[in-house]
């Protein structure tokens, strides 16, 4: 999931092993097998979990989120990545799972303030002219990732989000515990 050491960024064509005799893609990095969805797809999901739910919906996606950030950091810390490199790994990670082009605007995850950038965000393609932000899966994946590989809890919030118009998604991260 993470890697251990840098190394040279793998070609798009080295990033996964796709087995179409048994259904079945990997990524090469770790050998985790990985689910492909299309943003068409995602987006139907959202819409039916705010339809099934409506205020729900959003806790829902940010704990999804946050769930799996916290196994992304669990799988970092065994392979002993330190904290400080939270971001970096952060970043790698979000190019190569399609999330969007993370960016650190301003502070530093391991300082406890931090402003991060992300354009191109999967989590919101689809959604247009909402009047907040619909990256809640996103926000609780930084928040899960920091959470664990820092060891504090963190409060995670979505300042600007392209589906309301905003260039980019912003997600302002502070250390709370």
């Amino acid at each position: 999931m993470f890697r251990g050491k840098k190394r040279e960024e793998p070609v798009k064509e080295e990033v996964f092993d796709v087995d179409e005799e048994h259904g079945a893609v990997t990524r090469k990095i770790d050998g985790s097998r990985v689910m492909m969805m299309g943003s068409h797809g995602w987006a139907s999901i959202e819409k039916e979990l705010e339809t099934t739910f409506i205020t729900g919906a959003a806790v829902i996606m940010q704990r999804v989120g946050y769930s799996y950030g916290r196994a992304m950091g669990r799988a970092a810390r065994s392979q002993g990545i330190a904290p400080e490199q939270t971001f970096e790994q952060m970043q790698a990670l979000a190019r190569e799972s399609g999330w969007g082009l993370f960016t650190l605007s301003s502070g530093d995850l391991y300082g406890g303030v931090a402003r991060i950038s992300v354009r191109d965000c999967y989590f919101c393609l689809h959604a247009r002219e909402s009047t907040g932000g619909v990256c809640f899966v996103l926000a609780g994946l930084v928040g899960g990732i920091s959470d664990e590989i820092i060891g504090a809890t963190h409060r995670v919030t979505e300042e600007k989000c392209i589906a309301k118009g905003d260039a980019v998604c912003e997600i302002l991260v502070e250390r709370v515990g």
